[in-house]
């Protein structure tokens, strides 16, 4: 054995290490998936429930003739997404749209509605409940 396989053999050891360290990445497929729908002027299901610190799969699609937002800043604040791209904690889905966003949330209650002229009003507000 050479000293430069030596070194590559620390190596290999020091770079498991560290990764078992990190924790493992959390698969899309370990995450319980969730679904909720935009329609005219309501969500559904209305609250949502989810269960803190479980990773969750989030589809959110809009299925009426207009656009909607699913904006929910704190609630996209204090989760951890993995995947997906929430700016500002909203997003504006066009007719027949939807969005997959992956993250694991944190205990809490988190407002959420549509942005859109009136439709809060119009009944397009809820909760986001995090046991």
């Amino acid at each position: 054995m050479t000293f430069a396989t030596i070194r590559l053999g620390s190596l290999a050891v020091a770079s498991a290490a560290l990764f078992l360290a990190a924790g493992p990445a959390v698969p899309a497929t370990s995450a319980t998936r969730v679904s909720v729908i935009l329609t005219s002027h309501r969500f559904t299901p209305s609250p949502i429930h989810l269960s803190g610190g479980v990773p969750v799969r989030l589809t959110i699609a809009n299925q009426s003739g207009e656009t909607h937002d699913f904006y929910a800043p704190e609630f996209f604040y204090w989760s951890k997404v993995q995947r997906g791209k929430v700016p500002g904690g909203k997003l504006r889905l066009r007719s027949g749209e939807r969005a997959i966003v992956t993250l694991t949330p944190r205990r809490g209650s988190y407002k959420l509605k549509c942005t859109r002229f009136g439709h809060a009003f119009l009944g397009m507000s809820t909760m986001i409940i995090v046991h």
